[in-house]
């Protein structure tokens, strides 16, 4: 008979992140079990909490650990029991198995989402003494300047004090107006995208005409209870905990692999009435794009497009070029493939409905035309938000 392994998960549920690692763990562990699964009341991670203060005592009695890291946690590292960390307060630490966001790939997303809708004023606001924020704050000031544009920075008041909402609510809708519109702002996550949305409603700023807001980890319930709703980056939590439950396995086997970091994939961007606007100045190539944006749900030929905008079609290429950075055709593309994900996402639609409603011949042609764009399969970016 298989050994039944103790485990420990000290993550949190209240968000997307520890719910879609938790789903992850899982599912493994209906697969290749048993475990017999402790988590202590309340699962949230955090000064005082009850996870914090029995942890140590606990460590040595469970076969292995995944938790997010805190204060102290790199002390376990002392002791003989495997532990995979939920990267949140430290940085690289060596000799430690690690699930750790895919930065670069969520700032190069909605860098590109934003330049594509024609921004080019842009704006970031994180958590200052979050390393996650700050890689994800200097990647994208970083993506924004390789395409020749500034970015400007939320800096957090020094004292704790000033920090709390809605203190610090004041002072960002001060420094939000204060900036040049309209502007393409990314939030490190999606609770701060909300708060972003708090500040402009104090500052009196439209969204998305002045400000266009995106958050990372696309937490339905965040986004979606907002008004407007926030466009958010998704994440494939589940299958990086599965592939964390699957290391943890070997570990308590007694593998020793070197130190692991698992990513979750960056999925693409879930754009939803926060970011859903394009600022072209350009009038015939603002034309176009609106002509592209409200036929986006059947198939756009360019001669309507050019018959709508009345110019020939290497000018209007070239045009396409200078101000939005692509072609015709593939704008073209990136709008309809912004539809399906839609779909995906917002409805049950199967694949050969989505063709059905936006007029492709059948549900692989949809499923090659999105991934041609997105570099994934339609069906494993739905699963990654429904499982």
């Amino acid at each position: 008979m298989s050994k039944t392994y103790r485990v420990r998960l000290l993550i949190e549920t209240s968000r997307a992140f520890g719910r879609g690692l938790l789903r992850g763990i899982c599912r493994y562990r209906s697969r290749h079990g048993p475990w017999q699964v402790e988590q202590e009341a309340p699962v949230h991670v955090g000064p005082g909490s009850v996870a914090e203060t029995r942890l140590g005592k606990s460590a040595l009695q469970v076969d292995g650990i995944i938790m997010r890291d805190r204060k102290g946690s790199l002390e376990l590292l002392k002791k003989k029991v495997p532990v995979i960390f939920v990267a949140y307060l430290h940085e690289d630490v060596l000799g430690t198995h690690r699930i750790v966001t895919d930065d670069p790939a969520i700032v190069r997303l909605a860098a590109a989402h934003l330049l594509e809708r024609g921004f080019r004023h842009f704006a970031f606001v994180g958590y200052d003494s979050m390393v996650w924020s700050r890689r994800r704050r200097d990647g994208f000031m970083q993506a924004v300047n390789r395409a020749g544009f500034e970015c400007g920075a939320f800096v957090q008041a020094r004292h704790r004090k000033e920090r709390q909402w809605p203190r610090e609510r004041t002072s960002l809708a001060e420094w939000l107006r204060g900036l040049p519109k309209p502007i393409g702002l990314l939030a490190c996550n999606d609770d701060r995208a909300r708060q972003v949305v708090d500040a402009c409603r104090a500052a009196g700023l439209r969204i998305p005409e002045e400000v266009a807001i995106v958050g990372v980890d696309n937490d339905e319930f965040v986004c979606n209870l907002s008004n407007p709703p926030i466009s958010s980056i998704a994440l494939d939590f589940e299958d990086a905990g599965c592939r964390a439950a699957q290391l943890l396995d070997r570990l308590m086997t007694g593998a020793k692999p070197r130190p692991q970091t698992i990513t979750p994939a960056a999925l693409g961007v879930v754009t939803r009435r926060s970011s859903d606007i394009t600022v072209i100045e350009d009038p015939l190539v603002a034309r176009a794009v609106q002509f592209i944006r409200a036929n986006a749900h059947k198939p756009v030929y360019v001669p309507d497009l050019l018959r709508e905008v009345g110019v020939s079609g290497r000018w209007l290429s070239s045009r396409f070029q200078q101000v939005l950075g692509c072609g015709v055709h593939e704008y073209v593309k990136k709008v309809h493939v912004a539809q399906i994900e839609r779909l995906l996402l917002e409805t049950d639609c199967t694949l050969t409905e989505i063709a059905g409603r936006l007029g492709f011949p059948d549900a692989s042609h949809v499923a090659r035309y999105f991934r041609s764009v997105r570099g994934t399969n339609p069906l494993t970016l739905r699963s990654s938000r429904r499982k």
